[in-house]
């Protein structure tokens, strides 16, 4: 005799006490909550598989994601290699001609003087894997 698991198709869920407001609001925000659960559960499954998301791996990665997302709140451009986002060990590709943001100010010398309105501290940027920031 087989023993398969009968699959799920209704699912109870209690709130605790302690949701915030922030909670509160977006659930009763959702028009359709089945749809809009769904919709976030294969979002979570796209980015970061099928395994439990309070296991430390996908914990870890969902840590990564929030810091760098919120390092970059405000910013008005972004720019990610598709290696790096893929995970490969990210390489220049003479062959392709970079693009400059409108948005990415030239460098400028440090002046001597600093309290002239034109003296800007030099940025120095670097290529960094997101995997290596945790």
């Amino acid at each position: 005799m087989t023993t398969e698991k009968k699959r799920k198709t209704q699912y109870n869920w209690k709130f605790k006490s302690n949701e915030t407001d922030e909670f509160y609001e977006w659930f009763e925000n959702q028009d359709n909550i089945a749809l809009s659960l769904r919709k976030m559960v294969y979002h979570i499954i796209e980015l970061y598989g099928t395994d439990s998301v309070l296991d430390h791996h996908v914990d870890k990665e969902m840590s990564r994601d929030m810091f760098i997302l919120e390092a970059l709140r405000g910013k008005e451009a972004l720019t990610v290699k598709d290696s790096i986002l893929s995970g490969g060990s990210p390489r220049i590709d003479s062959s392709i001609p970079e693009k400059r943001s409108s948005s990415v100010q030239e460098e400028r010398p440090v002046s001597e003087e600093p309290n002239k309105p034109e003296a800007k501290s030099k940025v120095n940027y670097q290529e960094v894997n997101p995997k290596s920031i945790f």
